[in-house]
C-alpha cells in the first residue's frame, strides 16, 4: 500500500525486504525513493541496500528544510553539520538518548525562535523523537529508528578521518571496544553495520572487515551481505565465498546468509547474485551442503519459498520472453531441488520445466553444467525437467533450433552417462529420464540423436561393484537408524524377486540391504551431525497439528538415493524387480512435464437432477434425463468448428438430495453388427460397469509421451499372455459377442504429486493419434494435427457436476471408422437420498427391477436414437 500511494513500482528491483517488518523505516524507504510523487519511478531511482536507503533519505530531509518557503532559509550543508554533530555528541557520550536542551543547544545554536527552529522541523519530518522522561517534568529526544541513528554516527566518525589514516584509525582497540565490547555503545551494532557499509563508499577499496579484530572479523565480513554490489571488490567477495564454505553456522539471532543471497538472485549485475551461490553451493560437500543449504530452505519452504516458486511457474507460464534474470532465478532454483520438502522440489521442478519450455536450451544449458553436482536428487530432477520443457515441442523441427539444441543436449547425456560417459550412473530414476529423452528424439526428432547410440535402447555405462555393509560393520549399527521397518521391507524387500514379505534372511535381500546401508553411509549421514535434525523431521510429522506437507529424513534421502542406484544394478544384470518390468520401464515419483488440468467444459450441461413438482418416488423410475445434441454433438470447440464427437466421458449431477450419474461411450461397429448391437443395449435391463467394457487404461506413462510413445500402445489380443481382450458385447458369456472398436483410452498418471493433473482422463488412443499424426499441444493432454488445428478437447467439469469429458473432431472419427458405424452411448442410474440404515421399499423396489437406470442410444448417420429410460 505505501508503494503504491508512493508511486514506486519496483518491478524487478531487489528492495531490503528484510527491514520491511518496520513501519519506520517503511516510510523512510518510500520517501527516500519518491517523496513528492509527482510521477511513478521505477527500478533506477530506487536504492538498494539498507545504507542506500539512509543516505537518500538524509539528502531529501535536508533538502526539503533547506529549501522550506515558510522558514528562514538554512544552508543545506549547515543542516548537515548540525546532524552530523548531534550524532557525534551521541558517540562520545556514549547515548541512545539526549535531554532536549542539549539537542536543541546543538541544532539551533543561536536560533531562539521555536518557529524556525531546526529541532522543531526535524520533528516534524520524523527524524528526530521528543517524549517526556518517566516520573520527571524534563523531555528526552533521540534518532526515531535505531539504524538511522547508527548510520548517521558512523558517518560522523568517519567524516573527520583523514584517508591516509582510515585503516589504523579503524582497526583501533577502543573503536572496537564500543561498538561490540563489555560496555559498548548502546547503539553499537548499528553503528558496526553503518560502518562496514559506509566505509568503501567513503573510502574506496577499503573495508572494514580486513582490520577487524580476529574475534570479530567473521561477523564483519558477513554483514558485508548487504553491501551493495557496486562496492564489493574481488578480495571482499572471494572472503565472502570462502567464509560461507569453511565458517560454521553462526550461532547469533538473525538472518542467515542464504536470506540475503536468496533476496540478490535474479539481480543480473549483483555480485552475490545466483552465479555467487552457485559457487558457494557447489564446494560445499553434500552432507555440508544438506545441514546449512537444505536446512535452510526447509525452514522458508513454507513461506517464501514456497510463494515465489509459485510466482516464477506464474511468470513462466504466462511469458515466453526470458532474460538473464530469468536464467539467474532457474539456478537458483535448481539448488531448491536438494530439498527433502517434497512440495517444494517437486515446485521447484515444475518452476524448471516452464522456465525451459519456449527455449529448452536454456535449461539444458543449466543442466548440463549441473550434471557434476554431487547430489542425485539435483541431478536426477534437472534432468527430469529438461525432459518436461523439450516434450512440449512435438512438432517436426528438421534443422530448427530445437532439433540442434537437443542434440547438443543428448551428446551430454552420452558422454556422461552411457557406454563410456565420464560419470556412470545405476540411479535408475535418472536412467528412466535419459531414456525417455532419447525415446522423445528417437520418435519424434530422429536427426537429433548422436551418432552410435540406439534411441530406444541406449546403453548405459558399467558402473563399479557397490560396496556393502554388513552387520558386524564397526558403522553397522549408526547406519541402521536411518532405516525403518517400513522402508526395509517394503521397499528394499518388494525389489528383490522371490522373497517373501518380512522375510528378512533372503540372501538376495541380505545383499540389497548391505548396499544400501554402505551408500548410506558413504553419501555422508552421521548420528552427529544429522541425528536430531532427522529425530525434530519425524517428530514434526507425527504431529496431529502439523501441516499436510511431507518432509522427509535426510536418512530417509539417503536411502532413496542408495536404493535406486541398487535397483538399476539389478537391472543391469537381469534381474529386474517385478513391479517394474523390464529395463526400458520408467519410474517416475512425479510427471515432470506438468500437463495443466484441462479447462471447465464450455457448453451447457443438461440438468439431470432438477427440483421437479412430481415427488422422489416417481421421479426415480422416471424422471427425465436429456442428453441434448449440442452435448452429443457441438459444432464448435475452441474456436474450431465443423463438429465434435462426445466419444467418451462421465457427469454426476447432485441437487436437493437427487443424484443422476451417466457414463459417455462410443462404439466403432461392423455395418452387420450395428442394429443387432443397438437392440442389445437397448433391451438388456441392467447396463451396470461391464455391459460395455470400461476403456483400457494406460499407467506407466507421462503425459508428454502421449500420443508418440510405444508406451501408450496397448495390445489387443485375445490369447497372448499380457495383452488386452478385445472390446466386445454380450448378452452373456455364453453367447456370440459383437466386437467393436474404440477411438480413447483411460490416461491414468501414476504421480501422486499436489501438481499433478489431480486424476484420469479419457484421452485419444495411440492407434488413433497415429492414423492422423497428432502431437500433443503443450501444456495439455489435447492433440492437434501438424497443421496445428485441435483434433481434441478434455475437459473437466465444476459443481454441481462432477466428471470429465472428452470430444474429438467428427471429421476425424468418421475418417478412422470408415466404412464402421459409429454408435454413442450413454447410460447411469437416478439414486435419491435416504437413510441407508431404513430404506424405503420403493427405492429398493425401484434398484432390484432397474427402474432407475437410464440409457440413450445414438448410431450415426441413420435416424434411430433410442428413448428408453
Amino acid at each position: 500500500m505505501e508503494r503504491a500511494h508512493y508511486l514506486i513500482n519496483p518491478a524487478d528491483a531487489w528492495l531490503p525486504v528484510g527491514e520491511f517488518h518496520n513501519p519506520l523505516f517503511v516510510r523512510m524507504y518510500c520517501e527516500a525513493a519518491n517523496h513528492d510523487r509527482r510521477v511513478p519511478v521505477g527500478v533506477e531511482a530506487l536504492p538498494q541496500s539498507l545504507i542506500g536507503v539512509f543516505e537518500l533519505y538524509r539528502e531529501g530531509v535536508v533538502e526539503r528544510l533547506a529549501h522550506d518557503p515558510a522558514r528562514i532559509p538554512v544552508p543545506a550543508d549547515q543542516i548537515q553539520r548540525r546532524l552530523t554533530a548531534l550524532a557525534r555528541y551521541m558517540w562520545t557520550h556514549n547515548v541512545r538518548r539526549l535531554p532536549f536542551d542539549e539537542a536543541r543547544r546543538i541544532l539551533d545554536a543561536d536560533q531562539s525562535n521555536w518557529d524556525e527552529s531546526l529541532f522543531r522541523r526535524l520533528v516534524e519530518e520524523g527524524v528526530i523523537f521528543r517524549e517526556e522522561i518517566r516520573g520527571s517534568d524534563d523531555t528526552e529526544c533521540g534518532f526515531v529508528f535505531d539504524r538511522l541513528a547508527g548510520y548517521l554516527i558512523a558517518d560522523a566518525i568517519l567524516v573527520r578521518m583523514p584517508y591516509a589514516e582510515v585503516n589504523e584509525q579503524l582497526s583501533e582497540a577502543a573503536l572496537w571496544q564500543s561498538l561490540l565490547g563489555d560496555h559498548a555503545h548502546p547503539l553499537g551494532e548499528d553503528i558496526l553495520i553503518g560502518l562496514i557499509s559506509l566505509v568503501p563508499r567513503r573510502f574506496t577499496r577499503h573495508h572494514l572487515w580486513r582490520v577487524a579484530p580476529d574475534e570479530h572479523r567473521s561477523l564483519v565480513l558477513a554483514q558485508e551481505l548487504n553491501t551493495e554490489s557496486g562496492f564489493l571488490d574481488d578480495e571482499t567477495v572471494d572472503a565472502l565465498a570462502t567464509a560461507l564454505v569453511t565458517g560454521h553456522p553462526s550461532k547469533r539471532k538473525g538472518r542467515s546468509a542464504f536470506d540475503r543471497l536468496w533476496e540478490v538472485r535474479r539481480s543480473a549485475p549483483h555480485r552475490l547474485n545466483a552465479a555467487f551461490l552457485d559457487q558457494v553451493l557447489r564446494q560445499l560437500p553434500l552432507p555440508q551442503r544438506d545441514l546449512r543449504w537444505t536446512e535452510w530452505a526447509r525452514g522458508r519452504a513454507t513461506g517464501r519459498l514456497t510463494a515465489d516458486l509459485e510466482r516464477a511457474i506464474d511468470r513462466w507460464t504466462g511469458s515466453s520472453i526470458r532474460a538473464e534474470r530469468d536464467d539467474l532465478d532457474a539456478q537458483a532454483i535448481a539448488w531448491l531441488l536438494t530439498s527433502t520438502d517434497t512440495s517444494m522440489r517437486d515446485l521447484a521442478t515444475k518452476a524448471l520445466q516452464r522456465y525451459g519450455r519456449p527455449e529448452p536450451k536454456r535449461l539444458f544449458d543449466l543442466a548440463a553444467r549441473m550434471l557434476d553436482a554431487d547430489d542425485p536428487y539435483v541431478v536426477e530432477r534437472l534432468v527430469a525437467a529438461a525432459f518436461g520443457a523439450a516434450s512440449a515441442h512435438q512438432m517436426p523441427d528438421p534443422g530448427g533450433p530445437l532439433e540442434g539444441a537437443l542434440r547438443d543436449w543428448l551428446v551430454q547425456l552420452r558422454d556422461r552417462f552411457l557406454d563410456g560417459g565420464t560419470t556412470p550412473t545405476s540411479h535408475e530414476q535418472l536412467r528412466g529420464y535419459v531414456r525417455t529423452t532419447y525415446e522423445f528424439a528417437g520418435a519424434l526428432h530422429p536427426a537429433a540423436v548422436p551418432d552410435g547410440v540406439d534411441a530406444f535402447a541406449p546403453r548405459f555405462a558399467a558402473v563399479a561393484p557397490a560396496e556393502v555393509m554388513e552387520d558386524d560393520d564397526p558403522n553397522a549399527e549408526e547406519c541402521d537408524r536411518t532405516f525403518g521397518m517400513d522402508f526395509e521391507n517394503y521397499i528394499i524387500g518388494a525389489a528383490i524377486n522371490g522373497r517373501d514379505n518380512y522375510d528378512f534372511d533372503h540372501p538376495d535381500y541380505r545383499r540389497a540391504r548391505a548396499e544400501v546401508m554402505a551408500r548410506v553411509w558413504g553419501l555422508g549421514w552421521r548420528e552427529k551431525e544429522f541425528g536430531s535434525v532427522d529425530q525434530s523431521i519425524a517428530a514434526n510429522a507425527e504431529r496431529p497439528y502439523s501441516t499436510k506437507r511431507r518432509v522427509e529424513r535426510y536418512g530417509k534421502k539417503y536411502g532413496w538415493i542408495a536404493y535406486h542406484e541398487m535397483i538399476g544394478r539389478l537391472v543391469d544384470i537381469g534381474r529386474a524387480p517385478a513391479p517394474f518390468g523390464d529395463v526400458e520401464r520408467l519410474m517416475p515419483d512425479i510427471d515432470p512435464t506438468f500437463p495443466d488440468r484441462p479447462p471447465v467444459a464450455p457448453m451447457p450441461l443438461p440438468l439431470w437432477a432438477p427440483v421437479e413438482p412430481t415427488d422422489d418416488q416417481t421421479w426415480l423410475t422416471s424422471g427425465r434425463v436429456a442428453v441434448p445434441d449440442e452435448l452429443w454433438s457441438p459444432m464448435e470447440i475452441h474456436g474450431v468448428d465443423g463438429g465434435w464427437l462426445l466419444v467418451e466421458g462421465y457427469l454426476d449431477h447432485r441437487h436437493a438430495g437427487r443424484t443422476v450419474f451417466g457414463f459417455f461411450r462410443t462404439l466403432l461397429l461392423e455395418p452387420e453388427d450395428a442394429e443387432s448391437a443397438q437392440r442389445l443395449a437397448s433391451d438388456r435391463q441392467y447396463l451396470g460397469n461391464h455391459f460395455f467394457p470400461p476403456l483400457p487404461t494406460v499407467r506407466d506413462v507421462l503425459a508428454a509421451e502421449m500420443p508418440w510413445s510405444p508406451r501408450f500402445e496397448l495390445n489387443f489380443d485375445d490369447d497372448a499372455p499380457g495383452a488386452l481382450p478385445h472390446r466386445a458385447l454380450r448378452r452373456d458369456w455364453q453367447d456370440d459377442s459383437i466386437e467393436f472398436g474404440q477411438v480413447a483410452v483411460d490416461f491414468a498418471p501414476d504421480s501422486t504429486s499436489e501438481i499433478g493433473l489431480g486424476g484420469s482422463y479419457d484421452v485419444p488412443s495411440f492407434d488413433f493419434a497415429a492414423r492422423f499424426d497428432l502431437r500433443q499441444l503443450p501444456g495439455s493432454v489435447d492433440l492437434v494435427g501438424l497443421d496445428g488445428r485441435r483434433a481434441s478437447a478434455v475437459f473437466r467439469v465444476d459443481k454441481p457436476w462432477r466428471g470429465h469429458l472428452l470430444f474429438l473432431r467428427r471429421d476425424l472419427v468418421e475418417d478412422f471408422a470408415a466404412d464402421r458405424r459409429i454408435m454413442q452411448v450413454a447410460w447411469g442410474e437416478r439414486e435419491v437420498a435416504v437413510d441407508w440404515h431404513s430404506v424405503p421399499p420403493w427405492v429398493r423396489a425401484a434398484q432390484r427391477s432397474h427402474a432407475n437406470v437410464w440409457r440413450r442410444i445414438r448410431l450415426l448417420g441413420a435416424d434411430q436414437n433410442s428413448a428408453v429410460n
